[in-house]
């Protein structure tokens, strides 16, 4: 069946919301509960605020059901080259500065500089810096320099899939395809052992990139099938079993209790309200500002957590520790606001014309024009967070 005809809608600020809280909620896990909880990762302890933060780590979840919905918006009517290049300059610029002013406090503030009683994970080796500057570290086999990059390895296989899709000229198959993922979560998740197999399509992660498909596929009247309906229901109940066997995982990897009925709860509020969004039952159009905080959330997201450690480790015996966390929140807040500005804004535009001559030369063909983004999408970030 063909997907819902394309239209540029109003921006949705209410997708900029969910994504800033998403991040948001991600730092705080990493903050007040994953830094302290297990490896010396922050010497500040944060029990009490921990014992509601350990939930954050669901923020990534959030983060991968809208980009679902974006990315299948973002490749309408594109090439494969327009839809690559569209990727690479909304994920590279912001991320190189990232990588590279992690890679120097990690090697200026790390157990190889001033601080030798520093954690292991927070020392950056020379070998490290361009193997993640290519963002393909994990595809390699090389240790990432922030822990959080982790989920962008997740959005580049999604992008693989969706570029095949549009190489192939699958997207008026899109239920089939969505239909095959799910059933393959559904027999990666009954395999007991971690084989390749298990682990190719992501089957922890897949059920919230599919729903997202389906959320865009639903919001326009003639796109609602029963069909994309039931494989809506399906994409949740396997979201609510990822969450089961994350709960589990997670209990045992901090010695703690992470309450299943908690994370199942989470997981079914994000899908109720990714459903009034895409079905215009809450509508924040008026508050145009929202798009301020969906610029921030991918260099925050990129930025925050190593660096953050290492101000927690330097400024923890001399800070109070609820000040010292407002305040790594707002400098990362600015940092991530000065990439935006600095990196992000300046650098998408010249970076996709540059790529889009160097592609042409290698196909001998003229260079495409460069598609302008929805407005939903402008300052979305693919990303993005690791427990």
């Amino acid at each position: 069946m063909e997907p819902t005809p394309h239209k540029l809608p109003v921006r949705f600020y209410e997708i900029d919301l969910l994504r800033f809280l998403a991040a948001l909620s991600v730092v705080f896990y990493h903050y007040t509960y994953r830094g302290a909880a297990r490896d010396n990762l922050s010497p500040v302890q944060f029990w009490r605020l921990g014992q509601v933060s350990r939930y954050g780590l669901l923020g990534v979840e959030l983060f991968f059901l809208i980009s679902g919905y974006v990315i299948l918006l973002s490749a309408q009517g594109k090439t494969v080259r327009q839809f690559l290049i569209s990727r690479v300059t909304r994920l590279y610029p912001a991320f190189w500065v990232a990588c590279t002013l992690t890679f120097a406090a990690e090697r200026i503030w790390g157990p190889a500089g001033a601080g030798e009683r520093l954690p292991i994970q927070l020392h950056a080796t020379l070998e490290q810096y361009p193997y993640n500057m290519t963002m393909l570290v994990e595809f390699f086999g090389k240790i990432m320099l922030d822990g959080s990059y982790w989920s962008l390895t997740v959005e580049i296989t999604f992008y693989f899939l969706v570029s095949l899709l549009i190489a192939y000229r699958l997207m008026r198959h899109v239920d089939w395809f969505l239909a095959g993922w799910l059933l393959y979560v559904a027999i990666a998740g009954a395999v007991p052992e971690v084989t390749p197999f298990s682990q190719l399509f992501f089957p922890r992660y897949a059920p919230y990139f599919a729903a997202g498909m389906l959320f865009y596929l639903l919001q326009q009247p003639q796109g609602r099938t029963w069909r994309r309906y039931g494989l809506l229901l399906a994409a949740y109940v396997l979201a609510l079993q990822a969450g089961v066997t994350q709960a589990r995982e997670m209990s045992g990897f901090y010695q703690d209790t992470i309450a299943r009925s908690v994370e199942l709860a989470i997981i079914t509020i994000f899908f109720g309200l990714f459903f009034l969004i895409a079905f215009r039952k809450i509508n924040l159009s008026r508050f145009s500002w929202l798009s301020w905080l969906g610029a921030l959330t991918y260099p925050l997201y990129l930025v925050h957590q190593h660096i953050g450690y290492l101000l927690f480790h330097y400024l923890g015996p001399y800070v109070n520790k609820y000040v010292l966390l407002g305040g790594v929140v707002a400098a990362m807040l600015g940092i991530a606001y000065l990439i935006h500005v600095l990196a992000e804004k300046p650098l998408s535009k010249p970076l996709g014309a540059q790529l889009n001559k160097w592609l042409a030369r290698l196909d001998h063909q003229p260079a495409q024009p460069q598609t302008q983004p929805a407005p939903a999408l402008r300052g979305s970030p693919a990303l993005e967070p690791q427990p």
